[in-house]
């Protein structure tokens, strides 16, 4: 009798990304850039960035982008089986980022069901989205040099993601992240949301 051999991939943590074309960025902007005229902002995971507080949810500025975003999280929650007759995603808070020369975000991890970070302007090189592997064991014991060049997810301790105008990152919360340091001229503006889960 022939012994079983064969890989069980377990424990996923899947990202999902998604190009929008219907978001007035132009609009978040504008928004966005006023905002930050007046408000000093907080810091969290920033170094040399700005981030606003909290945004109030029933913004009008918001509302068209919040929309198209919705439809995007309630896709993944589908697609990783979720109870979508019992359940459906809400976006339980938001903020913006603007991050210039030098700016970067250290390690952290978000609250909530899912995240997501939106770039209104980013340009592939304003600074990777880095995710972790969520073991810290994994990353101080298995080491790149070990395995072949073209590293797969499976032996990743880390994975980049570049940034795009337009391009929608979603993620579980707990997946801790990074943003890689701006080192152009360039500015790179996004909205990061965490979300819950409410009853229909």
């Amino acid at each position: 009798m022939q012994s079983m051999k064969h890989f069980t991939s377990l424990f996923d943590a899947p990202i999902w990304s998604h190009d929008h074309a219907g978001v007035e960025e132009d609009k978040l902007k504008d928004f966005i850039l006023d905002l930050k005229s007046k408000d000093k902002g907080r810091i969290v995971s920033n170094n040399q960035g700005w981030q606003s507080n909290p945004l109030h949810l029933q913004t009008p500025e918001l509302q068209q982008f919040f929309q198209a975003v919705l439809i995007d999280l309630n896709y993944y929650y589908k697609s990783v089986k979720g109870h979508t007759d019992k359940y459906e995603v809400m976006i339980e808070q938001a903020w913006a980022n603007v991050n210039t020369t030098g700016a970067f975000n250290w390690p952290h991890a978000h609250t909530g069901f899912l995240s997501v970070v939106y770039y209104i302007e980013a340009d592939s090189d304003t600074g990777m989205l880095q995710f972790l592997h969520p073991s810290l064991l994994m990353r101080n014991e298995w080491h790149h040099e070990w395995f072949k060049h073209e590293t797969t997810s499976c032996t990743a301790s880390s994975w980049n993601f570049e940034p795009k105008t337009n391009r929608c990152f979603i993620f579980p919360s707990w997946l801790e992240h990074l943003v890689t340091p701006n080192n152009t001229s360039k500015t790179r503006i996004s909205i990061a949301l965490n979300t819950t889960i409410v009853k229909v």
